[in-house]
């Protein structure tokens, strides 16, 4: 693997010393750095273009937002997956802001990119709550394996809770349509012709935005929402949306499970404080449980800020 020219090998020499699979020289190594590095400064460079468009059309986007008819939601018998060393605290949203979820920001971006913020996840029956947790069904395993293999964690115990909640102000994100002033703002967002042209250089021929509500909301919903925050350390669509949610007072966000047929919740915490809304556990928790309920009076403690 060090670019010399190889010299042919018999059957002998390859059972000896394996096969070669590839070979590449300092040459390329050094071309390949290059370009990846020119590839995430594109990336990097898009995000603070449009964060700074964001900026300026704040108050708009919020507005925009704000025009959704909101739900009233109260349901019983939802559920929300912790792993056992956190059964006294099901309700927390501390391990949100340690790695973000879809629709909020952990500390596993830097906060001087964008400042994290918490979220409760809850699903609306186990096995969403499951395939959520895990990223596989508890009844069909995946290529043979198991919600917990294919999450890279060792099978361990966990902690599923039934939930009930009456929360007052929900954005419906199950319909686009609640979406259509929001895209009529970021749809006439621009690319300047610079970030163009470093797009073409790494080979991204025609960097594009989103054109109308159907496209915004599958970028909200796409299963590979998380290359970005891991590949360049900045919010994935959906994460931004969440911030502006949370911005413009909504206490909480529904919408469909990209791993399950059920629907799912993220709780924003904060936005509980001057409410009488909240999500409660169903059943007596056990004795060294501080809190069963989310609610103005519990969420600061719980928040993990």
């Amino acid at each position: 693997m060090q670019g010399r020219k190889m010299s042919p090998r018999t059957p002998n020499d390859v059972s000896k010393e394996g096969y070669l699979l590839d070979e590449f020289s300092q040459a390329d190594l050094r071309r390949w750095k290059l370009l990846s590095s020119s590839f995430d400064g594109y990336h990097i460079g898009l995000f603070y273009h449009l964060e700074g468009l964001r900026h300026q059309q704040r108050q708009s986007l919020i507005e925009a937002l704000q025009e959704a008819s909101s739900l009233n939601k109260c349901e019983s018998s939802w559920f929300r997956l912790v792993a056992f060393r956190y059964s006294n605290e099901f309700l927390s949203t501390a391990g949100s802001l340690i790695k973000g979820g879809r629709f909020n920001v952990g500390k596993d971006i830097d906060p001087g990119v964008i400042t994290p913020f918490p979220a409760l996840y809850i699903a609306e029956n186990y096995s969403t709550a499951y395939s959520e947790y895990f990223g596989a069904s508890p009844h069909a395993p995946v290529g043979g394996f198991s919600g917990e293999e294919l999450s890279l964690q060792a099978k361990s115990s966990f902690t599923a809770v039934k939930l009930s909640f009456n929360l007052a102000n929900v954005f419906d994100l199950t319909k686009t349509k609640n979406l259509e002033p929001f895209a009529k703002i970021v749809t006439k967002f621009n690319i300047p012709q610079e970030l163009k042209a470093q797009a073409q250089s790494v080979g991204i021929t025609q960097p594009l935005l989103v054109r109308n509500a159907s496209e915004l909301k599958k970028t909200m919903l796409a299963s590979n929402w998380r290359y970005h925050p891991a590949q360049y350390g900045i919010p994935a669509n959906p994460q931004i949306l969440g911030r502006l949610l949370r911005d413009a007072g909504f206490e909480a966000i529904i919408y469909p499970s990209t791993v399950a047929p059920g629907k799912c919740i993220a709780v924003f915490p904060e936005n509980l404080a001057f409410s009488s809304s909240f999500v409660e556990l169903m059943d007596d928790p056990p004795s060294s449980a501080e809190f069963r309920r989310l609610d103005r009076g519990t969420w600061k403690q719980l928040s993990g800020l």
